[in-house]
């Protein structure tokens, strides 16, 4: 079966892979904000995540993993408008974690990855990017799959 954008799909393996990082111990969920015009967007939504959280009497702690620098979905939606919202359901704690931006250890990274992908016909590090299956895969586009 062929599937169209990986998004969605790259989006939960990094987050499963900062899971593994941080160790056991952690209640997580990938939920998704920003839903643009009427098509149907990928939940849950942000919202309904920390209804969720208030609901269980558990914090809140937003991590933008799809973002890599600050602007209105971070700075207005995260900072500001699910924070209130967070405060108005009773949510003990509400946190958002920083974007990487220009930090020094993300440029080098990047960097690294970026030089390293000029010797290769890959685009990701460990080789994939998304599976065969997604045919909007940049790591394939205008190539034969």
């Amino acid at each position: 079966m062929e599937q169209g954008d990986p998004y969605q799909w790259q989006i939960e393996k990094t987050c499963e892979k900062v899971a593994e990082y941080l160790g056991s111990g952690w209640d997580w969920q990938v939920c998704y904000q920003s839903r643009v015009g009427p098509l149907q967007w990928l939940g849950p939504s942000t919202p309904e995540a920390i209804a969720a959280a208030a609901a269980d009497g558990v914090g809140v702690i937003v991590d933008p993993i799809a973002f890599v620098s600050d602007h209105i979905e971070t700075l207005v939606e995260l900072d500001r408008e699910y924070a209130e919202m967070a405060h108005q359901l009773g949510v003990s704690t509400y946190l958002r974690v920083p974007v990487v931006g220009v930090m020094p250890g993300f440029i080098t990274g990047l960097a690294r990855v970026v030089l390293g992908a000029l010797t290769r016909n890959l685009i990701a590090s460990d080789g994939e990017a998304c599976p065969r299956a997604f045919v909007r895969c940049a790591q394939r586009e205008g190539r034969e799959n």
